[in-house]
């Protein structure tokens, strides 16, 4: 048995998983839902119409005007009576009054609080207890059908949301940008090259895992060390790949939506947690491939070493018999 590819070969099962969890992260309801790709905060979306003529935006504007007015005699009575718990009171009145707001606007839009990309779908919910309150959880409401090279239609979503919400809107009517989705539909290319990279790179990388097997209890053959290089350097390369094109495109869709969404309500968020397992994954399968150019080498030097000593022996041996050939010549036998 060959122990030295026992590190291999776990390595080769850490990439493994790890790069399966990147491909069916989020792929059904509550699966690893904080492993998404990116993450798009709506609680927000359509602020911006609060003052136009439609009757629930001027409700809801009223309310708030309300409270408003309200907070400020408030912090007219603190300035004069309470001056020093002033700022605390003001913050946590004004706090309130947010998460009111951003609790009610999704709701009166008919649409979710949140909606999240992952490689194979896009799941949408609500933040518990508020959108604003600090490390607010998501609480999953739906995912979208498991796609392979699933595209991110955004305004498709968010539209028919909108058309049969209570107002009965659509994008248009909150000013919502067209070169949201028009930059998205350029990164879904590459998500689409991503999918095929990391299918490739799980395969591989269950082949190398096979391999390594094979090569703990064959001993000292170079060529299924070879192979089990080839193997896990193409799964190596495949992740590296994929996970570079994850990174743009998830730098690359969170500022395209930010620049252009910021304005209407709209707040897109990097999944920091996916990046850290695809990444190890990408780690974990160069260590795999480094181990066996070091085996494939080991062994080479040490088939060398053998085929050395035993010609030595096989010399000594050819002159031990002329040398007993020579003595018998001399006491003429």
């Amino acid at each position: 048995m060959r122990i030295t590819a026992l590190f291999p070969l776990a390595c080769a099962i850490v990439g493994f998983i790890l790069s399966m969890l990147c491909l069916f992260a989020g792929s059904k309801k509550a699966f690893m839902e904080d492993y998404h790709i990116i993450t798009l905060n709506t609680s927000t979306l359509g602020h911006n119409i609060l003052g136009s003529d439609d009757p629930s935006a001027t409700t809801t504007s009223s309310a708030a005007a309300a409270t408003a007015t309200s907070t400020a005699d408030k912090i007219g009575d603190f300035f004069t009576d309470i001056k020093d718990n002033v700022t605390d009171t003001i913050e946590n009145e004004f706090n309130d009054l947010v998460a009111d707001i951003a609790d009610k606007l999704a709701k009166e839009l008919g649409i979710h609080q949140w909606y999240s990309l992952h490689l194979l779908d896009m799941c949408e919910g609500e933040y518990k207890p508020n959108a604003t309150a600090k490390g607010a959880s998501k609480n999953v409401t739906s995912c979208s059908n498991r796609t392979a090279m699933y595209d991110f239609d955004l305004d498709e979503v968010l539209n028919q949301q909108l058309e049969v919400g209570p107002l009965k809107i659509n994008l248009s009517d909150i000013n919502w940008p067209d070169d949201i989705q028009k930059g998205l539909d350029t990164l879904n290319v590459a998500f689409n090259a991503v999918f095929i990279l990391y299918a490739i790179g799980i395969a591989a990388a269950g082949l190398a895992i096979i391999a390594s097997l094979v090569a703990f209890f064959l001993h000292g053959s170079r060529l299924i060390s070879f192979g089990n290089w080839g193997l896990a350097s193409l799964s190596f390369i495949c992740l590296l790949v994929s996970s570079a094109l994850v990174t743009y495109v998830m730098n690359k869709a969170v500022h395209i939506i930010n620049k252009y969404g910021n304005d209407v309500g709209a707040y897109a968020y990097k999944g920091t947690k996916y990046l850290i397992i695809t990444w190890v994954a990408v780690a974990v399968m160069f260590l795999a491939s480094a181990a066996w150019v070091l085996e494939f080498f080991v062994g080479k030097r040490k088939e060398r070493r053998e085929y050395t000593e035993k010609s030595h022996r096989s010399r000594g041996w050819g002159r031990s018999r002329k040398s007993d050939e020579a003595q018998l010549r001399r006491a003429g036998v």
